[in-house]
């Protein structure tokens, strides 16, 4: 039988491990006390940025903490990944990551400062889309035929966001399969890529379905395939690249948000779980369907294990075609 100062040394170690143990939850429990700044590393106006608003807006709600959307372009999304992983590891620093920055970049440019694995904590996959393949209204075809015939006989350009992005490469890729050459002209993001497109300032472009889909719409640009595994409900009579004679060229970007590597496990949890109920409400859902957006949602490791087959994928692309950022 237990000495009564055992008995009180026994309890009070209890009372001890309890607390220690209580800890976590607590900061899950009372997590976020402040606002959260959610960094997107393009421009505002394009496919990430919007996702950010949406999902942010919707976590603030539920948090009851404001989601403050910081847009910080530069070097193709470096510029932000570096900056997110080198920042307080406390949750009030997160990053929209994209299948460039986080699948793309690492392998096409000799040094990003950053680490993919090392350094981030991913959070949820935040939705994936579809690219349409669109031309200027001035470029005479109504085809990915025709515009491959064009192509071959004379000069055409076309644009991207930066160097590097998946428009970049899935663009490059296309070229390679349809023996053409088309002239590169790199803006700093989306927004600005489509917006010289209907300018007529290029002729040619791969773009996220969310940011070229209004133009389209509007009669500013004229549609030619979509680069997913099906039609578009935006555009059911366009066909996809596979249809078009182009199997090969089915790329689906994606997104998500990651939080600097050692942010406690019971944050990012929480994070997760704000993200995930974001994700399911129905005006959500609803703005989700008007861009064509696939929602996303799940736990990080399965957004983990997105981010790691995608950079196997493209890895091999990179090195196979040889690109390397200028």
């Amino acid at each position: 039988q237990a000495s009564p100062r055992r008995a009180r040394f026994t309890a009070r170690l209890v009372l001890v491990l309890a607390a220690v143990c209580a800890v976590p939850s607590a900061l899950a429990q009372t997590f976020p006390r402040k606002p959260i700044k959610l960094i997107v590393p393009f421009p505002p106006g394009g496919t990430p940025d919007m996702l950010a608003r949406i999902l942010g807006q919707q976590v603030g709600q539920i948090a009851k903490q404001q989601v403050i959307i910081d847009n910080r372009p530069g070097a193709a999304g470096n510029v932000a990944m570096e900056l997110v992983a080198r920042a307080a590891p406390d949750g009030y620093t997160l990053i929209m990551g994209t299948i460039g920055t986080l699948s793309i970049n690492p392998y096409i440019y000799r040094t990003v400062g950053f680490d993919v694995a090392r350094d981030y904590a991913p959070v949820m996959n935040a939705g994936s889309i579809s690219n349409l393949l669109a031309v200027h209204p001035s470029v005479p075809v109504n085809s990915v035929r025709e515009f491959v015939e064009l192509a071959r006989k004379k000069p055409l350009t076309y644009a991207s966001s930066g160097f590097g992005s998946s428009l970049h490469i899935t663009s490059e890729y296309f070229q390679s399969l349809a023996g053409i050459d088309l002239q590169h002209v790199p803006y700093k993001g989306s927004a600005l890529a489509v917006t010289a497109l209907v300018g007529g300032e290029t002729n040619v472009m791969f773009d996220n379905m969310p940011s070229i889909a209004p133009h389209v719409v509007a009669g500013k640009l004229k549609p030619l395939a979509v680069t997913g595994p099906k039609r578009s409900h935006l555009f059911p009579n366009v066909p996809t690249m596979k249809e078009a004679g182009y199997p090969d060229v089915v790329v689906t970007p994606w997104y998500g948000i990651l939080a600097p590597v050692k942010t406690p496990p019971e944050v990012v949890a929480r994070l997760n779980a704000l993200f995930n109920e974001a994700m399911r409400d129905s005006t959500v859902l609803k703005r989700y369907e008007e861009m064509d957006v696939e929602p996303g949602g799940g736990t990080p490791a399965q957004f983990a294990d997105l981010i790691r087959a995608e950079s196997a994928k493209w890895s091999k692309l990179v090195r196979d075609k040889k690109i390397v950022a200028e």
